[in-house]
């Protein structure tokens, strides 16, 4: 997905943990407790089959430095390059594919889409595109950054993520989906009940009036330790906590219906060793793991289906947000017991 980075870094710090744990055996922990994290290679592999996959549907070649590339689409100014040239590095190395690093506002003035539907970018056809940009309003500034956009979806390379698939993965489909009786239409009953055992509680805010609704203000207004407000964006910084959130159900207005209300998940805290700028420091931490999955289809033909390695943040448990390139949390590895 779009804000889906750090498969690079991930795998690279699962590695550094194993060898570490090899290096120190008497801390207790031994390579075979950090699982394998090959989220490098499985994100590679994807976008290799991708490419592959496209080029063999247009009777293209692919592969080379003058063959069809892969279109990494990534902000201006990116702090994020080391994460991602490892991608590039990778897709070359197993596949062959080169890559095309611009901004949208650059794929407005060198794309170009063809009457067959390719997209070329400065003369170059694009066997897919890989978004690193386009999940931020602020990834939009001017019209020349919508058009950029435009002429990706507009084209015939495959894209990820696509349109729908971006706001598949919205706060607003997600509260959706948790609604009675919709999970219930992508599985089966007995899975779905399952499904149901983790969801949290999520709330929206189209109709005030409606007595459930104002029974979930009530409560979050009174403690709104038990909550969090999110709005739809990704890439962290963006969520509301504490008392901010009593102000902004207050405060209540149309622009409340654009956040979702959600119960707050309290998972157990962990003693860590953080190391910042050098320094080493044990604190009370949380941890989030997420896992990576990789899919590619042609039509309604399952091309590559996979799990694809790890990722998991470890942040403060004083810290309410924790995206990592916020500075709010840091890479981290599971031990397995």
């Amino acid at each position: 997905m779009i804000a889906a980075s750090f498969a690079s870094l991930s795998s690279k710090v699962s590695a550094m943990h194993k060898y570490l744990a090899g290096r120190h055996p008497g801390a207790g922990v031994s390579p075979g407790d950090v699982p394998e994290n090959p989220a490098l290679e499985r994100l590679a592999d994807a976008l290799g089959t991708a490419a592959r996959e496209y080029c063999a549907l247009r009777g293209l070649e692919a592969g080379g430095t003058d063959g069809p590339a892969m279109l990494m689409v990534v902000q201006p100014g990116e702090m994020n390059a080391f994460d991602q040239q490892w991608i590039s590095a990778a897709l070359w190395e197993r596949h062959g594919v080169d890559t095309v690093r611009r901004t949208l506002a650059e794929v407005e003035a060198e794309g170009a889409v063809g009457e067959d539907g390719g997209l070329t970018v400065g003369g170059r056809r694009v066997a897919c595109v890989y978004l690193r940009s386009g999940y931020a309003p602020t990834d939009y500034p001017s019209a020349a950054e919508w058009d950029g956009r435009f002429k990706l979806e507009a084209s015939d390379a495959p894209k990820c993520p696509t349109v729908a698939m971006q706001i598949a993965g919205a706060k607003k489909v997600q509260q959706q989906l948790a609604a009675p009786g919709v999970t219930e239409r992508f599985a089966g009953p007995e899975a779905a009940a399952r499904i149901r055992e983790v969801y949290a509680g999520q709330w929206s805010f189209e109709d005030l009036a409606d007595p459930a609704t104002a029974d979930v203000v009530r409560a979050a207004t009174a403690d709104p330790r038990g909550y969090v407000l999110k709005p739809q964006r990704e890439g962290g910084g963006n969520n509301v906590y504490g008392e901010a959130i009593v102000r902004a159900l207050e405060g209540g207005g149309e622009g409340l219906a654009q956040y979702i209300l959600m119960q707050r998940i309290e998972p157990p805290l962990n003693r860590t060793l953080f190391l910042r700028n050098g320094e080493a420091t044990w604190a009370d931490s949380l941890s989030e793991l997420g896992v990576y999955g990789t899919l590619v289809t042609v039509g309604d033909v399952t091309v590559l289906n996979e799990t694809a390695g790890h990722l998991l943040r470890t942040k403060l448990a004083t810290s309410d947000e924790g995206g990592v390139a916020a500075g709010f949390a840091v890479l981290d590895s599971p031990v397995l017991g």
